[in-house]
């Protein structure tokens, strides 16, 4: 396979709220879709998922752009290529997030080109045809987390995630749980407690939570070790785990007991595979986070929550959720809280070119003619 051809799309998209963390506050999602062509005019999309500011990590959308068309996209362009998974042979990743949106184009189009799907390419085991969808609530106030719940219940949702911070989190689980007492429930603190506020942590224990994602603003897993002996609500780790050697550091502490997987946090669905085994072998419990992503992203998450052992529904929902209107066809439908899980080759959706030019607000050709 040789790469002939690729695509950077910089896109905006509007969102249909305004989603708030303790961290940040985004009212437009941009991204940079990438479309890969190869001398045979097969064609593959991936998406890189940073963000603006560096509040999640340190890889900012302008850093993946910058590394992507100075060093990525060179290593690939005009050069023979056995699979995609050899770029991680030949580039460092430095930027995870440029990383990924680059692979994930590479895997979609070679998938495509030889009539396979990415799971059955990448995995091939045995996956589910539906999976659950899950629901993310941002940093809102009572009233509306409330609201919400009841309106996601009426449309089938049953996992719920919602976004915490040490100086409500409490009251908000409390009137949650008031209401809800039998949901399934996780929350998500963004780092934002500290190890002083272990106390504060304990008291969520009464709540019945599957897990509590990323509490503490530290990147010491030993404090996190301290913390899982000090609580009984299990202890998710996300943001703090980018690498492989992150997290065979955060399982040799015992720092943890569930992983979400986000592929263009770890660089790509080769890393995330990798994680996954060792998931595995390592009786760590693992399941399929989001970024705030075009379905581009999202379906990739879609198809690797389709594993049969994923712990937790992902945080994956309709793309109505999000977007008045998805850059794929057929867009992301949650009905009764299923999501199916497309069958075709590739990603299994088609891209609406339409709608992607319609979002960008920047556009790079590197190759063809």
């Amino acid at each position: 396979m040789q790469i002939e051809q690729i695509e950077l799309f910089h896109i905006r998209m509007p969102l249909n709220f305004n989603f708030k963390t303790s961290q940040a506050s985004i009212k437009w999602r941009e991204t940079i879709v990438i479309k890969a062509m190869d001398e045979l005019q097969n064609v593959g999309y991936g998406e890189v998922v940073s963000f603006n500011e560096p509040f999640y990590t340190n890889e900012t959308l302008a850093s993946s752009k910058k590394i992507l068309i100075n060093k990525y996209i060179k290593a690939v362009i005009r050069k023979d290529m056995d699979h995609p998974f050899d770029i991680h042979k030949d580039l460092d990743s430095s930027c995870p997030m440029a990383m990924s949106g680059l692979e994930n184009a590479l895997v979609d189009l070679y998938a495509r080109r030889n009539k396979l799907s990415i799971m059955k390419l990448v995995f091939n085991e045995e996956t589910n045809d539906e999976i659950y969808a899950g629901i993310v609530l941002g940093d809102l106030d009572i009233k509306m987390l409330l609201k919400q719940i009841d309106d996601y219940q009426k449309e089938g949702y049953t996992r719920f995630k919602m976004k915490i911070k040490p100086a409500d989190g409490f009251e908000k689980l409390k009137a949650i749980r008031k209401i809800y007492p039998s949901i399934q429930l996780l929350v998500d603190a963004n780092r934002s407690y500290n190890f002083n506020q272990i106390n504060e942590i304990k008291k969520l224990d009464k709540f019945n939570l599957i897990c509590i994602e990323e509490p503490l603003n530290s990147k010491d897993f030993l404090e996190h070790q301290k913390l899982q002996k000090e609580i009984i609500t299990p202890i998710c780790l996300d943001e703090s785990i980018q690498t492989i050697k992150d997290l065979k550091s955060a399982i040799a502490a015992n720092a943890f007991k569930v992983l979400n997987i986000k592929i263009g946090r770890v660089g790509g669905i080769y890393y995330a595979k990798q994680m996954i085994d060792l998931c595995r072998e390592s009786n760590i419990k693992y399941w399929v986070g989001s970024m705030v992503e075009s379905g581009i992203s999202k379906i990739l998450h879609v198809q690797l929550a389709s594993l049969k052992d994923t712990s937790i529904p992902g945080d994956l929902s309709s793309s109505k959720r999000y977007f008045k209107k998805d850059i794929i066809k057929p867009e992301i439908i949650a009905q009764n809280g299923i999501i199916k899980v497309p069958k075709g080759y590739g990603l299994g959706v088609e891209i609406d070119e339409v709608t992607l030019s319609e979002y960008t607000i920047d556009y790079i050709k590197i190759g063809g003619e």
